[in-house]
């Protein structure tokens, strides 16, 4: 593997950019741009100096105009990886029930990446891989990026779970090809639904340390988002396994959990490469994820103060955790 040092300091960002359009459960309305949209804001602000942020992306020519000025408006993104293409966008009809309870509606498509868009980021430090339609890069391309790059591939299974029926529905399922998706990946993300219908098993750290021992061969760390309940990783350290809970922040009222997987990994990623530290950077993600449900447009929120505030925190504001070796 080549040498950190030697590659270019720079983030890849695979997935799609939706169209979205939110029903929340009071019966208020959200029109806007989502996907990974949440990730770019984030590692845009966050992100240490001197580090570049690269979206791989489809874009559908519907709304190419708007989603391009959006992105416009984030420091240090590289778009040369974004492409056009003469297809409806993805436009993602999410309905809540309550703050954890949705349906989901999928129009349009753009499809995945191409290898010729892959190629421009084979030497990223790290490439985020967030499936938000779940077809976003093909198991082909996946493998032949694993086999090319040489930096950390952090992967958010999310959408690879779903479904979708002919009417745009969407549902979950259990992918044949889940294990040869999640190989390629040195850090995984999933949530305990998510997790639950993978390894059968209810989601905690006993089964969360057995599932990366027994059914992840390449994976080192394994991150299981929990809601309002805040998020447990398992690491291989050496031979053992350690087990880490990591509690979320009260919140005095939720108005909107949209985007919280999404904001999730990517404050992960930016605190990680500054840390180099999987569980300082766990913690870093769910304070931020934590903080995200305050907002009615996550992107007008102030992401400067965000730091601020955290960087100011005592050893009396750092999040409730537990730690032990299986």
């Amino acid at each position: 593997m080549t040498n950190m040092d030697k590659r270019n300091r720079k983030i890849a960002v695979i997935g799609t950019i939706n169209h979205d359009t939110v029903r929340r459960a009071d019966g208020s309305r959200h029109e806007g741009y989502g996907g990974i949209l949440y990730n770019l804001v984030v590692l845009s602000a966050l992100s240490p100096s001197g580090i570049s942020v690269c979206p791989i992306a489809k874009v559908g020519g519907d709304c190419s105009r708007q989603i391009l000025n959006r992105l416009a408006q984030f420091a240090r993104l590289e778009l040369q990886g974004v492409s056009i293409v003469a297809k409806t966008n993805n436009h993602c009809i999410l309905r809540y029930r309550d703050e954890a309870d949705k349906t989901e509606i999928l129009k349009g498509w753009v499809g995945g990446v191409s290898r010729r868009q892959l190629q421009r980021v084979v030497d990223a430090e790290l490439i985020l891989i967030n499936f938000i339609s779940g077809a976003d890069i093909s198991g082909r391309n996946l493998l032949w990026l694993r086999d090319h790059c040489d930096g950390e591939i952090y992967m958010d299974f999310h959408s690879r779970t779903l479904g979708r029926r002919r009417d745009g529905s969407r549902f979950l399922r259990r992918p044949i090809d889940w294990k040869e998706y999640l190989d390629c990946a040195d850090i995984a993300q999933m949530n305990e639904l998510e997790f639950e219908l993978l390894s059968g098993h209810k989601a905690d750290e006993i089964s969360g340390a057995d599932f990366l021992k027994r059914q992840l061969g390449r994976t080192r760390c394994l991150i299981v988002t929990r809601g309002s309940q805040g998020c447990f990783v398992v690491q291989r350290i050496g031979r053992a396994l350690r087990c880490t809970t990591i509690a979320a922040s009260r919140v005095a009222r939720v108005i909107d959990t949209t985007g919280c997987g999404d904001i999730f990994s990517a404050g992960f990623i930016a605190n990680y490469l500054k840390t180099r530290d999987e569980i300082a950077a766990a913690r870093h993600a769910t304070k931020l994820a934590s903080w995200r449900v305050s907002f009615n447009d996550f992107f007008n929120a102030d992401l400067a103060a965000f730091s601020k505030k955290v960087g100011s925190e005592t050893s009396g504001d750092i999040l409730r955790s537990s730690q032990r070796d299986i």
